[in-house]
Formats: C-alpha cells, sequence, structure tokens
C-alpha cells in the first residue's frame, strides 16, 4: 500500500524560484541571488481530548487491519482510499448516497432528502431513529474502508470508521457528558433545573464516505453524505433540523417523504414539505460557451498573417505597438492546452451543465470528443455569416456575437479557456431561481477620461464601453468585470446588440483588438445591471499571473487549500513562454486529474 502526497508546492518552487531569479528584489543586483525557498514547516498538532484520542486509536488499529486484508487501498490524506482514474466528485458524492440509502432501505429505516443551497446529499432521520440508523451503518459497513464523520451543529467532533458505530458514538458522548459534570458551576441552593440538558458534544449526525484517491486529489468528506438525526420539536409536533437550517427554517410539521426525486438516475425518498417548487431554486436549462483559439496550427497562422498584412502592410507578428496593433501581440492567442483543463473543471464542479458550446475559428482540438452529444463546435464563419467581416482575431467581435450560436439555451456562462472553476458550484451560484443572472464586478477601476495614447487596448476599450452605455442609461460604471465564468441571457445579449448596434459596428470588423473597439460582454452585463435585470453576485475568485513568482507560490497554496470557486491563469511576458506552459501544464494536469466526457478515449 502506498502513502500518496496531497499536496503540490514542491511542483510549483522550481518556476518560483526562476521568477525571482529574472525579477530581482529593490536594490539587488541582477546577479544576486535569489531568496532561498523554504519547505513549509509541519504544522503543529495539540493534544487530543482523552475520547478522540481514544477514538483515533481505535480507528488507527483497525486502518492497519483493513489495509492487511483489504487489496488496492492506498494512504491519501490520512485515510484509506481506493485508486481510481475517471471517478468525477459529483459521481463519488453520488455514489455515498446510494451505499448509505442501500443500507438504510434494507432495514427499513424511513429517511428523505433535504435540499441544500451547498452541493451535497442530505438525509434526514426521524427523532428516535438514530441508535438503529448508527446500528445500521455499522453492519452495512463492516469491513470495508467506509468513513463517518461525527457531526455536531457547525463542526465535525471526530473521524471513525463507518463500522465502529454507534460504540464511537457511544464513547464520544460519555466523556463529553462526564466532562460537563466535573466542570459544571455549582448550583445555588433552591435553584430549579429547567429542563434537560444534553451534552455539550451530542452527536446530531454522521457523514459517511467511502474515500477515493485520484493522482493527487482526494475525494473524502467533502463528497460524503450527511445522515441527520432530527430532535423532536417542543410541541411534539414535526422535528427540527439538528445540524443546518433547511430552505424553509429548522422547525418542518412532517419528515414524512412519500415523493421521490432523482439522482444521477436512480430514485430516492424527498420530505414532503421540501418538494414544493422553492423561489431560489433554478430549475431552467444552463449552457456553457466557450471561445478556444490554437495558434500552432499553421493554416490560423496563415490566416493571422494576411489579415496583418491587409492592415499593415507587413506579415510580422512580433506584436508590437509601433504597428498599431497592440491587440495582436501572441500572448492573447497562446495555447497552453488549457481548454482540455477548462472542461474537466465544468465536468467536475458543474455537472448540471446543459451543453457546452465551442466557439473556434475552424479548429478543434486532437483530443476532443466531437461526436459527445453534449458538445457542439461552432466556427466563427458560422456567426459572422452576413456580417461582412473577414477573418477576425478579435475577441470583442466574437463575443458581439454569442447570442447567434445556434441552439444556445436563454441561459448560459460564458468561459475563457483560462478560466476553471475551483471547486463544486450550483446554478445558484450564477442565477437567481427568477432567471435574472449574477454579475461578478471588479475592485479594478479603468481611470476616468477618454481613451488616450497612454491606455492600452484593453483599457481603450473599457473606457469607450463605459462612455457608450453612459449617454444610453446615464449611469457611469467604474469597474470591470472579474476573471470568471459569466453568466448570460441570450435574448439580452441580442437586446444589447441591436440597442448599441452603431457603437458595435466598428467592433464586429474589427480583426485584431483596437482601441476603438468596446467590450460587448461587459457593456451586456452592466447595461442589464441598469435596466434592473441582474443582480450583484459573489465567488471566491482568484488571477494568477503565470509569470509571476507570488503568484505560482500562491498556486500552490491554492492546489492544497481548493478555497477558489474559480481562477484564471494569465498569461504574460515575464518569463520564458515554454516554462510557463510546462508549470501551468502540471498545476492543470494534478488540479484536474479527471478527464472529461470530452476528451476521445485513447
Amino acid at each position: 500500500m502506498s502513502d500518496r502526497p496531497v499536496r503540490l508546492a514542491a511542483a510549483m518552487r522550481p518556476l518560483a524560484a526562476l521568477a525571482r531569479r529574472r525579477r530581482p528584489a529593490a536594490g539587488e543586483g541582477a546577479e544576486g541571488a535569489p531568496a532561498p525557498v523554504q519547505d513549509e514547516a509541519a504544522a503543529a498538532v495539540g493534544e487530543l481530548p482523552p475520547a478522540a484520542e481514544r477514538l483515533a486509536q481505535a480507528r488507527s488499529a483497525r486502518e492497519a487491519e483493513l489495509a492487511a486484508s483489504l487489496t488496492g487501498l492506498e494512504r491519501c490524506g490520512g485515510l484509506l482510499a481506493e485508486p481510481r482514474r475517471t471517478l468525477l466528485p459529483g459521481q463519488c458524492r453520488d455514489g455515498n448516497l446510494a451505499e448509505v440509502a442501500r443500507v438504510l432501505r434494507a432495514v427499513g429505516i424511513d429517511h428523505g432528502l433535504v435540499p441544500d443551497r451547498l452541493p451535497r446529499h442530505r438525509l434526514a432521520i426521524a427523532p428516535g431513529d438514530r441508535a438503529a440508523v448508527l446500528a445500521a451503518l455499522s453492519a452495512g459497513f463492516a469491513g470495508q474502508a467506509v468513513y463517518a464523520d461525527l457531526l455536531e451543529h457547525g463542526r465535525t467532533l471526530a473521524t471513525v470508521l463507518a463500522e465502529q458505530l454507534p460504540a464511537a458514538v457511544d464513547l464520544w458522548e460519555e466523556a463529553a457528558e462526564a466532562d460537563a459534570e466535573a466542570t459544571a458551576p455549582a448550583e445555588e441552593p433552591g435553584t430549579d433545573q429547567a429542563g434537560p440538558v444534553w451534552p455539550v458534544d451530542r452527536v446530531k449526525g454522521v457523514r459517511i464516505y467511502r474515500p477515493a484517491a485520484i493522482g493527487t486529489l482526494l475525494y473524502g468528506p467533502d463528497t460524503g453524505c450527511d445522515v441527520e438525526f432530527w430532535d423532536a420539536a417542543d410541541s411534539s409536533e414535526g422535528a427540527v433540523a439538528s445540524i443546518d437550517e433547511t430552505p424553509l427554517g429548522w422547525w418542518v410539521p412532517s419528515l414524512e417523504a412519500t415523493g421521490t426525486t432523482t439522482v444521477a438516475g436512480r430514485p430516492y425518498p424527498v420530505v414532503d414539505v421540501f418538494a414544493a417548487d422553492l423561489p431560489d431554486r433554478v430549475t431552467f436549462p444552463i449552457d456553457a460557451v466557450i471561445t478556444w483559439v490554437d495558434d500552432t496550427d499553421p493554416a490560423w497562422q496563415r490566416r493571422r498573417a494576411a489579415a496583418r498584412e491587409r492592415l499593415t502592410g507587413t506579415t510580422a507578428t512580433d506584436g508590437t505597438t509601433g504597428d498599431g496593433l497592440e491587440g495582436d501581440a501572441d500572448l492573447r492567442f497562446r495555447n497552453r492546452d488549457e481548454l482540455r483543463y477548462c472542461l474537466r473543471s465544468l465536468a467536475a464542479h458543474a455537472p448540471w451543465i446543459r451543453h457546452v458550446f465551442l466557439v473556434t475559428d475552424d479548429q478543434v482540438p486532437h483530443w476532443l470528443a466531437t461526436e459527445h452529444p453534449g458538445l457542439t463546435v461552432v466556427p466563427h464563419t458560422e456567426l459572422f455569416a452576413g456580417a461582412g467581416a473577414g477573418p477576425v482575431f478579435n475577441s470583442h467581435a466574437i463575443e458581439s456575437r454569442l447570442h447567434l450560436v445556434p441552439g444556445l439555451a436563454e441561459h448560459f456562462l460564458y468561459v475563457n479557456d483560462d478560466v476553471f472553476l475551483g471547486r463544486p458550484l450550483t446554478p445558484e451560484d450564477f442565477f437567481l431561481g427568477n432567471g435574472l443572472p449574477c454579475y461578478f464586478p471588479d475592485s479594478r477601476i479603468i481611470p476616468p477620461g477618454r481613451p488616450g495614447p497612454e491606455d492600452d487596448v484593453y483599457v481603450a476599450a473599457m473606457k469607450n464601453t463605459r462612455a457608450a452605455l453612459a449617454a444610453a442609461v446615464g449611469k457611469t460604471y467604474p469597474r470591470t468585470l472579474k476573471h470568471t465564468p459569466l453568466p448570460l441571457r441570450r435574448s439580452l445579449l441580442a437586446e444589447s446588440a441591436e440597442r448599441f448596434a452603431a457603437e458595435l459596428d466598428g467592433t464586429v470588423r474589427s480583426a485584431f483588438r483596437a482601441a476603438t473597439d468596446l467590450a460587448p460582454i461587459t457593456l451586456a452585463v452592466h447595461y442589464a445591471h441598469a435596466t434592473a435585470r441582474c443582480v450583484e453576485g459573489h465567488l471566491y475568485e482568484g488571477y494568477f499571473a503565470t509569470d509571476s513568482a507570488e503568484d505560482f507560490d500562491r498556486l500552490a497554496e491554492l492546489h492544497e487549500e481548493r478555497w477558489a470557486d474559480c481562477f484564471c491563469l494569465a498569461d504574460g511576458e515575464l518569463l520564458p513562454a515554454p516554462a510557463q506552459e510546462a508549470a501551468v501544464t502540471d498545476f492543470l494536469r494534478s488540479y484536474f486529474p479527471v478527464p472529461s466526457p470530452f476528451e476521445a478515449k485513447a
């Protein structure tokens, strides 16, 4: 049995060191040695409470027995895990639900799904059934590397093997009750007990999961199924949620579950009161649109050179500003195979996406499963038919035509191929239940005033966009948008394209980004906000420049902590392109090790 690491810090350090060598600190000569890169110190571990220590010892001893008797297990992140190659996190989460439900059905214990804002499965257990559930889970997972987190309100008390239930619960609660009695202040004479006192650390639920390891990735408690032991209501009617609030509050009149819902093709009972169509729940289809280019394609290179020659009289592609084509800089088109991992991130963390539309300049990566029913490749020529525009190498021009993608749903996410989902998200992270999209303003402020020679094409286009919107709606939007998947409505893009047709006309026909452009997506989003058709949302977003030593250190932290809902890996020019590509590829391959269904089988 191997012990598999779950960190990538060491993988990112060589490039971070390279970046430091190329960026001397202030006052340091070009030949100055970079600061040494220190290994992270081991985290300090405090003393465990006696009950937790006893549970940890019992778990460790039993893990050793299981490791000796079961084949194919690996130790990963302190857990015995099954090595897998193609398991997506949603599939693991659904699998844990299926296993728990199977055990409960086998012994006839009533249970019902509770909807949750987070991407997780919650099963409600009626008051009085806790002991039976613990015994069933212990028997149902005996001899298996299946774990149970002991849950209290807002925290995890301990982690044991599922087969060690209910003895582990008894041990924990007896110790907690004894501790509470020993530390309780003495009562004054004549005071009465107001009511029953539960142990401080009463186990109110368990999270059941079968760990799986894919490369450096571990599926553990984050994919578990929460089994919640609901409390009896004081009124003796209904039940009270024991751990987390539900969409209808803490109390429900009944936990009867006569209806069903389907998860991954399997029917499950759902608590009747939650079968209602709640207003914040997204039930409409959501697609994804990704724009992509392969700058290594010889045919594309010839088209780009021809377009450049028409505008400047030269086929040079140095990307400098002196020829008036700053928008033709090579870094705008560099393909580092990000598309593969962008699709993997959608498959892993947004399995609710109905269909993916890939917009390209008559290009298809060799590894793409173009026959997949959930994928459509849309060539530029289809979007620009009748527009009077030649081949375009301008993302602004392409964005002005996205509403023309055939078959596109009304609600969709627009995703650049260097933007990735970092952890599981829900449709409600991007849209309200009534269909309104969220928008995510950045902290960056575009300087006031008209475009000037000091502005690059990005800033100039944002200034033009801001001026066009202010003239139309009387509001000035100083901020740009974050580098996130952008939730959009097709009808709103079409309306914006019509409303600002004159202002966008030059952008549509501009072969390369130019200082006269508008940014169509920013325009449409701010237009929607100004007309009360979108609302501000929030995502934990990371932006990383791949030529920055500091950002490569932050990427190692991201890989370990997985704190970002989404993140962008922006190309830069301060490190050699091959070095950036190698580091980016290593990072993405480790962060997203599971192939998406859009990749052709080797």
